[in-house]
C-alpha cells in the first residue's frame, strides 16, 4: 500500500483487508498464547469460562475463528489467565522493507522472467522467486529456489 500525500480516503478493498488481516494476527497471538497456557495450567475451557463469568460455548465460539474481539474481551481473556497484552508495535508502510518473495505466477505475469530462466519444478517440490534488488542499476535479478512442500 503506498503512501500519499494528498491524503485520499483509502480503496476499500484494502480497507477489508488490513482489517481482517490484523483481526488475523491479534487472533493467532490470543489463541497461542491462552492455548500455552492452558495446557501449561491444565485448564479447560470449561474452567476458564468459570473465570471469565461466561458460558463455556461463549469461550469456544471466542477462540474458535478470528472475529472482530473488542479490546475489552481481549483484556478480560487474558486476565482470566493472569496476564495483560502490551500494545502493538504501529509501523509505517514506507518504513517496512519491502518483502523479496514473489510467487512465481506473479513473476510470470508481470514478465520479470528471462526466458534463460526457467523455473525449477519437481514433482515432490515447489519453487519461488526472489527479487533481489540490491543491484537495482540493471534491474531486478531473479533467484530461484526449489523448495520442498
Amino acid at each position: 500500500m503506498n503512501s500519499s500525500t494528498k491524503n485520499e480516503p483509502k480503496a476499500l478493498r484494502d480497507v477489508a483487508y488490513y482489517r481482517q488481516r490484523f483481526q488475523n494476527r491479534v487472533f493467532a497471538t490470543l489463541v497461542d498464547f491462552v492455548s500455552t497456557q492452558a495446557k501449561a495450567e491444565n485448564i479447560t475451557k470449561k474452567d476458564l469460562a468459570e473465570r471469565l463469568g461466561r458460558d463455556p460455548g461463549q469461550v469456544s465460539r471466542l477462540l474458535g475463528y478470528p472475529s472482530n474481539l473488542t479490546l475489552d474481551t481481549i483484556s478480560d481473556l487474558l486476565l482470566a489467565l493472569d496476564a495483560e497484552a502490551e500494545p502493538p508495535v504501529i509501523e509505517l508502510f514506507a518504513a517496512k522493507r519491502p518483502s523479496n518473495y514473489m510467487h512465481p505466477l506473479i513473476a510470470r505475469a508481470l514478465k520479470l522472467e528471462r526466458p534463460t530462466e526457467k523455473l525449477k519444478s519437481e514433482s515432490s517440490g515447489s519453487s519461488e522467486v526472489r527479487l533481489d534488488t540490491a543491484g537495482a542499476s540493471s534491474g531486478p535479478r531473479i533467484k530461484t529456489e526449489s523448495v520442498p512442500v
